[in-house]
């Protein structure tokens, strides 16, 4: 197979790559779907390596080897995909096995305790439910306590008696 002289006197460094990719575009795409054994895929690596090839054509780094150099990034691009993809499909297994992990049981109880917290909640005055919801939201005294019309002292109380109220609320509805 021989490979087309590129040599940059008289064309652009597009002209070189475009017939580079015309000569030599079909053996690259055939090399990469052998790996991949996917032609939408194997299209878009060789894309990606053609690209890169103009990339440094235009900055005036043309490789001595163009044809073993676009090779080498095409075969480095499915091996960086392999890898990314073994990656995540990793880290998918391991949120699946804790998915399984958790027992219809703590499903259950799990549910039950929310919706525990939603009645709770819905029982306590208006002020204290807004309170406990803001600071779960991360909002500080200061800032509930201007919510709500109230110093910044008398919305830490406000919150500290709005807890205990809805401890209580909890314990009552707990099963005994």
């Amino acid at each position: 197979m021989d490979t087309p002289e590129l040599s940059i006197g008289e064309t652009t460094p597009d002209q070189l790559v475009e017939r580079w990719y015309a000569e030599e575009g079909a053996a690259l795409q055939r090399y990469v779907r052998s790996l991949v054994r996917d032609a939408d895929e194997a299209a878009d690596i060789c894309q990606e390596a053609f690209l890169r090839l103009l990339v440094v054509a235009r900055a005036g780094r043309l490789p001595d080897a163009p044809g073993a150099w676009v090779h080498r990034v095409a075969h480095n691009l499915v091996v960086s995909d392999a890898r990314r993809r073994k990656t995540g499909e990793r880290a998918l297994e391991r949120l699946a096995d804790q998915d399984v992990a958790r027992s219809t049981e703590e499903s259950i109880v799990g549910r039950e305790r929310d919706r525990h917290l939603a009645s709770a909640l819905s029982e306590v005055a208006t002020d204290d439910r807004t309170a406990m919801l803001l600071a779960a939201q991360g909002y500080r005294s200061r800032e509930i306590g201007q919510r709500l019309g109230r110093s910044e002292p008398a919305a830490r109380t406000l919150l500290c008696r709005a807890r205990g109220r809805l401890r209580e609320r909890l314990l009552a509805l707990e099963p005994a």
